[in-house]
Parts: structure tokens; sequence; C-alpha cells
């Protein structure tokens, strides 16, 4: 999707993949709980659908700097660099492995923390918990239009 559009408008290269996966959300959201004892697997495989687009929107938005397809990646990652502290000593080589690091371990605690806390809310609000992820995403679009007019805006101003 990505690649496709961005032919035709690099500033919106984004807009589809997050509106189709705000429609996959806002659906079962709205009217999983009335399927999902007949459709149980379209329900999960319509969320296994949207979480696959969310990894690859993060991965292609990071230049693969960001990859969250999966923990035992992330973890191995940090083993490794975590390890090559021990061997580097140059400043700026072990500047960039913190600065990793602390990505990873940034990725993973939020994951975690995002887990606990998503399943909570699952417990009083079943899969209409889905509508805070579908609001979250909502305002990362309004926000990144905003930010482009302005950006656009600017560089008016600054032709002038």
């Amino acid at each position: 999707m990505v690649e496709f559009v961005a032919r035709k408008n690099e500033n919106t290269i984004y807009i589809i993949p997050i509106i189709t996966e705000i429609i996959l959300m806002l659906f079962v959201a709205v009217f999983g709980e009335n399927i999902i004892l007949n459709y149980g697997d379209f329900i999960a495989c319509t969320l296994l659908f949207s979480m696959g687009l969310q990894n690859s929107l993060v991965t292609k938005i990071s230049n693969s700097v960001v990859r969250t397809t999966h923990l035992t990646g992330l973890f191995t990652d940090l083993g490794i660099e975590l390890s090559q502290l021990y061997f580097y000593k140059q400043f700026e080589l072990r500047l960039k492995l913190f600065t990793s690091i602390r990505l990873r371990l940034t990725i993973i605690v939020f994951f975690f923390l995002g887990g606990i806390i998503g399943g909570l809310f699952y417990l009083k609000m079943h899969l209409t918990v889905l509508l805070i992820a579908v609001l979250v995403l909502g305002f990362g679009l309004i926000f990144d239009y905003i930010k482009l007019k302005i950006s656009l805006i600017n560089k008016k101003l600054h032709e002038l």
C-alpha cells in the first residue's frame, strides 16, 4: 500500500494503511461481540491482518530500525548489543549502542505495559477496547496532517 501511494503523493503515503487499520478495528470493536461466536476465526484473522499491517508500517516508517513483529528478535538483538558494550571501547560506537539499547528497552517495556493495560481494559470493555486504538491512530493522522500543513506553510513563507 505504501509503495503504491508513494508513486502518487509522497506526503500521504501512510494515510491509506492507517485508515485501513482504523476501519478494521472499528468494525471489530462495534460488531465483534455480536459475531464472535459464529465467526471467531474471521475476527481473529481481521485483527491479525491489522497487526501485521501495523508492524510492517512501523518497519517501513523507521527504515527497518524499529521492528515490532516479535519480542524474541528484540531480546536477541538486545543481548547482542549488551555483549558488544564489553568489546566496543570507542565513544561513537558505544553511544550508538546505548541509543539502540535504549530504543529496544523502550519497545519491550511498552509492549509489556500495553499487554497488561490492554488486558485490564479488555476485562471491562471487551472488544470495544479497540476504540482506544482507533482514537490513537485517528489522532496520529490528524496530528501528522497538521504538522504537514504547518511545514508547507513555513516552506512557502521562506520562499517569499
